[in-house]
């Protein structure tokens, strides 16, 4: 199983500036995690995976909000997604449901992040731990992931 430590250095790799926030309490929910963290929930970006008839891919967006069926496949020109089941996104990424970060994943995922994310020029992500939360620039966070950026939010 992944942990902080191979978020932190896929970062460190890219020259990415970063930090790895330790919480002290478990944190697998969007509305858990800004509580711990004392910021608002649209300052906390959520990682999920979908699966569609092309593939796996990971979706990026804020805490306030979530994905939308319709528009994610919309963005990505399909007819059907749904969300992965934790045992496969354990499976693809190396991290479990609740501490997805959204880099440093196992398997090399198409992602697409809704542009809200970028409202804010700092973000909070999954950490790859439940007790850690990853803090960066969103542009930054784009930038690294190469992100396909798409409404794909409600």
């Amino acid at each position: 199983m992944k942990s902080c430590s191979d978020v932190h250095n896929y970062l460190l790799e890219q020259g990415v500036a970063h930090e790895i926030i330790h919480l002290p309490a478990l944190s697998g929910t969007a509305r858990r995690a800004a509580g711990l963290l004392g910021v608002s929930r649209r300052e906390v970006v959520t990682s999920q995976v979908f699966e569609t008839e092309s593939g796996p891919v990971v979706c990026l967006v804020r805490g306030d909000a979530r994905v939308d069926d319709a528009r994610l496949t919309a963005a990505l020109g399909c007819h059907d997604a749904a969300p992965a089941p934790p045992a496969q996104v354990v499976a693809l990424t190396g991290y479990r449901p609740g501490a997805l970060p959204p880099c440093g994943l196992a398997a090399d995922l198409p992602i697409v992040a809704d542009p809200g994310i970028l409202e804010l020029p700092v973000v909070y992500c999954g950490g790859g731990t439940t007790t850690t939360m990853l803090k960066i620039r969103s542009a930054d966070l784009l930038a690294v992931l190469g992100a396909r950026v798409a409404a794909i939010a409600v």
